[in-house]
């Protein structure tokens, strides 16, 4: 008698290999739970809908009174206990609505917002007023995406009908030809029935190999023999061999094929300069095209450099650097194949505006003394104690060029603390600075090449001395970064980067649905990514490094799971607080004992085979360690990874009371568990046994 004994799971979700040859110790599916420092599976707490806003409020913050939330307009009614309302009116339109908040952070207990408008325009707030020494002038125009059609490429297709012949008369068609080429294999006789032969040569054609390969249908007695899709089977010939008195009308030429047509943004110019590197096509939806333009405008490299937004179907192009010059510039859109855009000719550049203020950038952040910004290029830092005064006459204040320090530093996206200095994140590289109150004294301590983040919400400080932030690569860590000077195989991110990739990959244009966090209730860290969350619990003393991931949702006890997408998130109260449009779910709940509801947490090990990966095993059965109810499944064959039988429903551990029946023979086992229903704490799933026939090896 054999065993394989599963003690832990401290690797957590690990999806680096194939399923059949992970090794044991990990999880290749981990999911709505989490590993604890003693390397068991715990289903995840509850998100429980604690507010519901009225419409017209954006974003999620807290200062010093509770969550806050953002808006243009006079306070709406309906506001929830516990949630107030900063009103933050643009200083150009005051009707100008709030698109997104961009970042925030508190200096001293008040909040400092940077805003997106709906216009593209970005502005900078303290406490609720706007901060004089920021000024957005740079030249804007909008269009509006309105339509569009993703049209697959059609056949082209030639018609007969049959009209005679007989059974009696040795009718029949012996080969059907397309410009020549044969596209029947057999010879197809009248059955006496112009509808049913119209039929036999439809289906002979279509089982019939040719090159290309044709098929037909039939209705009634006409048959359509269809070429295949696209326009080079127009204008073929169709031509029939017949015998006896088989009888038909003459075949049309062959028409109506057509390529497959994408509506697209295919040309932007701004003054005669390419905007966009490559055609956009249609997404689907006029929103989903609108993201995708402006993201192609925003990867774009041009001379001069332009960015967009998107908000809603408007996309806004701006220009990268304030000033009137590109005022009147004409921005010239070429479209094809059916998309609409309002207005499609006639658009120029409007609005630049020559200031002496500084161009606000989209992220903030209070270091010691001084609230911190990053606009393009630049490192801006205010004067000490003195939050609004950016410009070099009040003390402390100034900003540091970075593209002077490294080429790629032009358009930064992200500020933390790290090791006492301070991480200045751009897409391809990070540079460390040691920082002080006398900006003399400031200084480059390094540069971390090819490494980075466009996602700046995913930049979250981990503990007294590391940084974890989305990269182009997955998930990693500043501190092995800081080590080796490049990218390291140990990273924390390395078991989940072909998932977390994916997922950012579904996310281009929306980078600012991504969102680092640290949960305070058991200190893991999370990577939201709108409708998913990796999950990353590291305990070192215990040597648990493990990842798993939480569906955003929530499941009362017999109904089907209701899915949400995260907009933003904050920590709160001791509780991560997830905004999803109109509603604020707390994970855990704002109660004094943490909520859990019937969400299914499930875990999957990999396919086990006892080191002996190529002999078959006759399983015994299975025990387990466990608390709250869980179903039991074994998959036994690594191709069909779906295929699971189920072996039981357990609520107990069975060491001591007898092991589960499991009888079949195979190479590998997967064991399963999937928590079910909802209990006053979580369901634990700590440990298995699967017993097989035939060794007495233990592994």
């Amino acid at each position: 008698m054999g065993t394989i004994w599963i003690k832990e799971m401290t690797g957590g979700l690990d999806t680096r290999r194939l399923p059949e040859t992970t090794p044991g110790g990990v999880l290749i599916k981990a999911q709505d739970g989490h590993i604890t420092r003693g390397g068991e599976f715990e289903q995840r707490a509850a998100f429980v809908s604690e507010y519901q806003l009225p419409e017209g409020t954006h974003g999620l913050a807290y200062d010093r009174g509770g969550l806050v939330v953002f808006g243009t307009d006079n306070p709406p009614a309906g506001l929830p206990v516990g949630v107030a309302y900063q009103r933050l009116q643009n200083p150009d339109d005051s009707s100008t609505q709030i698109d997104r908040v961009l970042s925030h952070d508190l200096y001293d207990k008040k909040l400092y917002v940077s805003v997106l408008y709906v216009d593209g325009s970005v502005h900078h707030f303290y406490d609720g007023t706007v901060v004089d020494d920021w000024y957005d002038g740079r030249a804007r125009a909008q269009f509006s995406v309105l339509g569009g059609a993703a049209d697959p490429a059609q056949a082209a297709a030639s018609t007969f009908r049959v009209t005679g012949g007989s059974i009696g008369g040795s009718g029949s068609v012996d080969n059907v030809a397309a410009n020549g080429v044969s596209i029947t294999a057999n010879a197809v006789a009248h059955t006496g029935d112009n509808a049913a032969t119209a039929a036999a040569i439809a289906a002979e054609i279509t089982s019939a190999a040719s090159t290309p390969e044709y098929t037909a249908t039939s209705d009634g007695d006409e048959v359509t023999v269809y070429a295949p899709p696209g326009v080079a089977g127009n204008g073929r010939t169709l031509s029939l061999a017949i015998s006896g008195d088989f009888a038909h009308t003459a075949p049309s030429l062959f028409l109506g094929g057509s390529d497959e047509a994408t509506s697209e943004l295919t040309a932007l110019t701004i003054n005669g300069v390419a905007a966009i590197t490559a055609p956009v096509e249609w997404q689907g939806t006029p929103e989903s095209t609108a993201i995708a333009i402006a993201a192609a405008i925003n990867d774009a490299v041009s001379g001069p450099e332009y960015e967009a937004t998107a908000s809603g179907t408007e996309v806004n192009v701006i220009a990268d650097a304030a000033g009137a010059a590109q005022n009147g510039h004409s921005v010239d859109l070429v479209i094809g194949n059916g998309l609409v855009v309002s207005p499609s000719s006639g658009l120029e550049m409007a609005g630049g505006a020559d200031s002496d203020a500084f161009t606000p950038g989209p992220f903030v952040k209070t270091v010691s003394t001084k609230m911190y910004a990053v606009a393009d290029g630049l490192l801006h830092f205010s004067g000490i104690q003195l939050p609004t005064q950016w410009t070099t006459d009040a003390i402390g204040a100034g900003f540091i060029n970075q593209t002077v320090e490294d080429s790629k530093a032009d358009d930064l996206k992200a500020l933390a603390r790290y090791q006492g200095q301070l991480a200045v994140f751009a897409k391809d590289v990070t540079l460390i600075w040691y920082i002080d109150p006398d900006p003399t004294l400031n200084n480059l301590s390094q540069i971390l090449a090819e490494t980075g983040t466009k996602h700046p919400k995913s930049v979250t400080q981990f503990g007294d001395s590391d940084v974890f932030y989305l990269d182009a690569s997955g998930l990693r860590s500043l501190r092995a970064r800081d080590s080796s000077n490049a990218a390291a195989t140990t990273d924390i991110g390395v078991p989940i980067d072909g998932l977390v990739t994916a997922k950012a990959r579904d996310l281009v244009g929306q980078e600012h649905l991504v969102c680092g966090l640290i949960n305070p209730l058991d200190k893991r860290f999370w990577l939201v990514m709108r409708d998913e969350i990796f999950v990353f619990s590291f305990y070192e003393n215990a040597k648990v490094s493990a990842w798993s991931t939480y569906k955003t949702s929530t499941t009362a006890e017999g109904e089907a799971s209701v899915p949400f997408d995260v907009d933003t998130a904050v920590v709160f109260a001791g509780r991560p607080h997830l905004r999803a449009r109109n509603t604020i779910y707390v994970y855990g709940g704002v109660g004094d004992s943490i909520a859990y509801d019937a969400t299914e947490a499930e875990g999957w090990l990999p396919y086990l085979d006892a080191n002996k990966p190529t002999a078959a095993k006759n399983w015994d059965g299975i025990d387990v360690a466990l608390s709250g109810l869980w179903e039991i499944s074994v998959a036994a064959e690594p191709t069909e990874i779906e295929a699971a039988s189920v072996v039981a429903r357990c609520s107990e551990t069975t060491f001591n009371a007898g092991r589960l029946p499991y009888s079949h023979s195979s190479s590998h086992a997967s064991l399963r568990f999937k928590s079910k229903g909802a209990g006053e704490g979580p369901a634990v799933f700590s440990a298995a046994v699967i017993h097989y026939k035939g060794d007495d090896d233990e592994n």
